[in-house]
């Protein structure tokens, strides 16, 4: 990740959640962001446990950490950050938003789909992290647009956040579709990288 002396002068992204695996709708996103918010970096910030996911069994931390490294070779703009994973615990954005940024940098941007947005103020502390936050949207195709787009401008009036809704549709591509199909011994090619794609079948995960 970005060293701290360098955070005030730079437009970041964050990219939270699990990444179980990491797939191209997550990169899709964050290359999306680089553009259209005119980013200059996306931090992939892998959970150690996600609040909505501490029912399941989840890959190790090395093991999705690697693949996140595997899968952004491409673009030095795009980096990964095990700060969740080595602070482990429930993983909570309002916290490590808050912990990593201060007045001094500029607001972060949090990449997100739009089923999230449309839920924001219900996360852990959402309100505090619509004041310290920007957002850039990824629009899920089980998402209206319209929709997504007056729910941004009332979050947008009420919290004077800043929303970047993408033009760019999320690829319809899921971690559990992923693992589904290694699991039934069926292709991921076209879903994850070919070094991701090497790396699960190499370690024998989800199977």
């Amino acid at each position: 990740m970005t060293k701290a002396s360098e955070i005030a002068t730079k437009k970041i992204g964050i990219m939270g959640g699990t990444f179980d695996p990491v797939h191209l709708g997550h990169i899709g996103v964050a290359e999306a962001a680089l553009v259209e918010a005119e980013l200059d970096e996306v931090v992939f910030m892998p959970a150690y446990i996600q609040p909505f996911k501490q029912d399941r069994y989840i890959a190790d931390s090395r093991d999705r950490y690697k693949m996140l490294e595997l899968a952004t070779l491409h673009d030095d703009r795009l980096t990964v950050s095990s700060y969740e994973l080595d602070k482990e615990g429930i993983s909570y954005t309002y916290d490590t938003i808050s912990a990593i940024f201060n007045e001094e940098h500029h607001k972060p941007f949090f990449l997100m789909g739009s089923d999230s947005l449309m839920k924001i103020e219900s996360w852990h502390k959402g309100e505090e992290l619509l004041g310290i936050c920007n957002f850039v949207v990824g629009l899920r195709t089980t998402n209206d647009r319209n929709q997504v787009v007056n729910h941004a401008k009332k979050l947008i009036d009420k919290y004077g956040t800043e929303i970047v809704l993408l033009e760019k549709t999320m690829l319809p591509i899921s971690s559990t579709m992923v693992r589904d199909l290694v699991i039934a011994k069926k292709p991921i090619a076209g879903l994850v990288s070919p070094l991701v794609e090497e790396y699960i079948y190499a370690n024998e995960l989800y199977i």
